[in-house]
């Protein structure tokens, strides 16, 4: 469900009840993708259940059956139901789409109206109930809610006024028994209809549900990797990249360019924090942090590990170019004040940076904070290359 929330992001979740659709077509045709395999499999359930139905009650019907037509034609027609079914069943398996698949349910439907009526014309001319069949019929294929609601709806009726068709027709019934046949048509119709409404609405509202959930769960994730204050990635994100880093630096080896890390401090930030607030120390932090970001290429990537502590990671950099980035933050912190409200505040940082190894990560978070230390115990505002 994560991939389909992320698609469904800031979608039009409603639904129109009578319809029983979602409002937006894209949103619709997502939900239909998301319950393709189950629908598959349910269609192919109920293919099998018809085809071992057919075969059980064959032997057990011939005494109703005019005896014209038995044993002939009623056979080679159970067998063609038979055949049909299981073959319908494996081609379903290699349906992709859902066009196909709308599309082969629609024609099995066709067929099965067919072929089941056809079954009704060879029994005897005063009997009836196979009229429960109808009915079993009527009420499994709306429940599937294997097609739209509309669609549904339209093959349940028309279903019905072939099968009464078939009963006026080539039986011989009284007023009585009509009367209830049109009965039992009209209300495993509605009963249906009733059915299929509920399954579409439900499946589509768990859906919406499911949604939610994921996309609260994805927030919920990318917080936990996010710093609050200034957006950046934190460390427990820097912890998770790790690995991608580490491959990076194994495919790099003998070559010029490597991973670069840089631990970044902001110079005296705590008398900022003292002499004008913790206010506008979180504005500088922000503002450093979109500094650092602004100033690095875009396959770069910043983390803030923890109070003015930063951690910049330079993929694919050679030192040299690595240090020219970093030499050109110093100049720019040098001459462009921040503006946090109506202060203006040049802001010093130090920077020390190695080069990545097939290491632990402890290892190389441990050079950088050397360098970092050397920098700051050198006078500051400077980078100091620990390699």
């Amino acid at each position: 469900m994560g991939a389909f929330a992320a698609k469904l992001l800031n979608k039009d979740l409603t639904i129109k009840r009578f319809a029983c659709q979602f409002n937006s077509l894209q949103v619709e045709q997502i939900f239909l993708q998301s319950k393709f395999k189950q629908d598959k499999k349910i269609a192919q359930f109920l293919c099998c259940t018809i085809a071992l139905l057919t075969i059980f009650i064959t032997f057990f019907d011939k005494m109703i059956i005019q005896s014209f037509f038995w044993p002939n034609i009623a056979l080679t027609g159970r067998s063609i139901i038979v055949s049909v079914c299981i073959f319908s069943a494996v081609v379903l398996a290699y349906i992709q789409t859902l066009r196909q698949f709308k599309l082969a349910i629609s024609l099995f439907m066709v067929f099965l109206s067919i072929s089941m009526q056809s079954m009704a014309y060879t029994f005897d001319r005063a009997y009836v109930l196979h009229l429960f069949f109808d009915v079993i019929i009527l009420i499994t294929f709306y429940f599937s809610a294997l097609l739209p609601f509309k669609l549904s709806a339209f093959f349940g009726w028309a279903y019905s006024l072939i099968a009464l068709s078939v009963i006026f027709f080539t039986k011989e019934i009284n007023s009585h028994t009509s009367y209830m046949v049109i009965l039992a048509h009209v209300a495993a119709n509605l009963t249906g209809m009733i059915m299929s409404a509920h399954q579409h609405l439900m499946r589509r509202e768990l859906f919406v549900r499911n949604t939610q959930l994921g996309q609260l769960a994805q927030e919920m994730q990318s917080q936990a990797f996010k710093d609050a204050l200034t957006q950046l990635p934190n460390r427990r994100a820097f912890d998770n990249s790790y690995e991608d880093y580490q491959r990076i630096t194994k495919q790099q080896q003998q070559k010029m360019k490597q991973v670069c890390v840089i631990l970044a401090d902001i110079d005296y930030f705590k008398q900022v924090n003292d002499n004008h607030g913790h206010e506008v120390g979180d504005g500088i932090l922000e503002l450093f942090s979109t500094f650092l970001t602004q100033s690095l290429r875009t396959s770069d990537d910043v983390y803030r590990f923890g109070g003015e502590e930063f951690v910049i990671v330079l993929p694919l950099c050679s030192v040299s170019d690595a240090a020219k980035i970093i030499e050109n933050m110093i100049t720019k912190l040098n001459t462009e004040p921040f503006e946090v409200g109506e202060l203006s505040l040049l802001i010093r940082a130090s920077f020390g940076l190695t080069v990545m190894r097939e290491e632990q990560q402890k290892s190389v978070i441990a050079r950088a904070d050397a360098a970092l230390y050397e920098a700051k115990g050198s006078g500051r505002n400077q980078l100091v290359v620990k390699i």
